[in-house]
């Protein structure tokens, strides 16, 4: 008799199978490039190659071909439409900044330095040209692999099985509970992971594409954290002056009104994504 895995089980771990091989081989490959000739960042183009072969496997290439046509619509590294394609990356920009904007936000809220801040401060002591690739890569490696793992092979087929409601809020809970408390992410950060999930979830559900995402995820990774580095201790006082203790100022009433003001632009962009799917069904 043969074994039927539930959908909910295959997709949850294939999407974190994918999560594990792909952020565990970068942080080997660190570590070893820190270890041997740190002074030269091969870890960089090590793992290039590694992400090149990863995705073109994950989208459907090479065999089994028994698998070949799942892998690729799980994936979902689909084209769009020209319309589709301008709103989806006016949308994916948006949400990308809207959610920076949050993680500021709860940086002024909570007295703690972010783990992302200590991480850069530990790296900052290699050469520069070791550091950039360090970030790019890192980057590179958390928005492709990320996508790819709960937008893609979690939420499709979730999406097929179940509907985009569930999918979306059931990949969001799961992504959530891989991101608590540890050693790189602040704790009072974890409700705008949930809440980052979902914008990012119902992104890729509107566009069928994980490209806008993944682009805007990684650019505003290296954007943020390039501006770290070159201002470290600026950094580590933003995220240390708490309102708690300096009460509510005008830089944090301004940051406030811009996130809201971002958060309405972000849904209306949805709904005219929403609008143009409704059209072409």
């Amino acid at each position: 008799m043969k074994l039927k895995i539930p959908i909910w089980l295959k997709a949850f771990f294939l999407g974190f199978i994918i999560l594990e091989i792909g952020t565990r081989l970068w942080s080997i490959i660190v570590v070893a490039n820190l270890r041997m000739k740190p002074e030269i960042p091969w870890s960089f183009t090590l793992m290039a190659v590694l992400l090149f072969l990863i995705w073109k496997y994950l989208d459907g290439k090479w065999l089994p071909k028994s698998t070949q046509k799942n892998r690729h619509l799980w994936m979902r590294a689909n084209s769009m439409t020209p319309k589709k394609r301008k709103w989806g990356w006016i949308s994916a920009l948006l949400l990308g900044v809207t959610i920076l904007g949050l993680i500021f936000l709860g940086l002024r809220i909570m007295d703690a330095t972010s783990g992302q801040i200590l991480q850069i401060e530990r790296i900052s002591v290699y050469p520069s040209l070791t550091v950039v690739s360090l970030i790019i890569m890192t980057s590179l490696v958390a928005g492709i692999i990320e996508e790819i793992s709960f937008r893609g092979y979690m939420q499709k087929p979730l999406e097929l099985k179940y509907g985009p409601k569930t999918a979306i809020m059931l990949v969001a809970l799961f992504f959530t509970l891989l991101h608590l408390p540890n050693a790189t992410i602040t704790p009072h950060l974890i409700p705008i992971f949930f809440v980052g999930s979902i914008g990012w979830g119902v992104l890729a559900y509107l566009t069928n594409s994980i490209i806008p995402g993944l682009v805007i995820h990684s650019s505003i990774d290296i954007i943020s954290y390039l501006w770290i580095w070159k201002n470290l201790e600026l950094a580590k006082s933003i995220s240390t002056e708490s309102i708690l203790k300096t009460g509510v100022d005008m830089p944090f009433l301004i940051l406030l009104l811009f996130i809201l003001a971002l958060s309405v632009l972000v849904i209306l962009s949805f709904r005219k994504l929403y609008k143009l799917n409704k059209l072409s069904s």
